[in-house]
């Protein structure tokens, strides 16, 4: 509970950037109610979450790069035909902050973005579907990100 505080207090002198003594304050009655009343009574474990992260970052920034490029490809040629749609896929992880986390990530690559999240179906609209097989995007979107998100 120590961690997550001292995280939530340091994101929030990040954000406000600022160390006047009000800033502090509120920082940290902000930093306090979140991790006494909103999380979990399981122990948070900043360890195992910098590494996940560690590891989770550059997959998505290679995913992130990977439709950068595809959907530039797209804008700068009109005539290249594209195939959008709306893909229901199902994702393997049980934490729902890590859920969040895949979602937010598809929605943050171009191309695609997570219209609703239930349970563990995720519905995606895609720009532009290069494969009917659903077991092809599964792999493509989900399973590559799921796997840096996996500890």
């Amino acid at each position: 509970m120590l961690g997550k505080f001292i995280l939530l207090f340091l994101v929030w002198i990040g954000l406000t950037n600022s160390l006047d003594i009000q800033e502090l304050l509120v920082g940290a009655v902000v930093a306090f109610v979140i991790t006494r009343f909103f999380t979990p009574n399981r122990e948070f474990n900043l360890k195992e979450l910098i590494m996940k992260y560690i590891k989770f970052i550059p997959i998505f920034l290679k995913n992130l790069v990977q439709s950068n490029i595809a959907v530039a490809k797209i804008v700068l040629n009109p005539k290249l035909p594209i195939n959008t749609g709306i893909v229901k896929l199902k994702t393997s992880l049980s934490s729902n902050q890590d859920k969040l986390i895949l979602a937010n990530a598809i929605t943050l690559t171009p191309g695609t973005i997570t219209v609703e999240l239930r349970n563990n179906d995720l519905f995606i609209h895609i720009l532009n579907i290069d494969s009917l097989d659903r077991s092809v995007l599964q792999k493509e979107i989900i399973d590559e990100l799921e796997r840096g998100l996996l500890v």
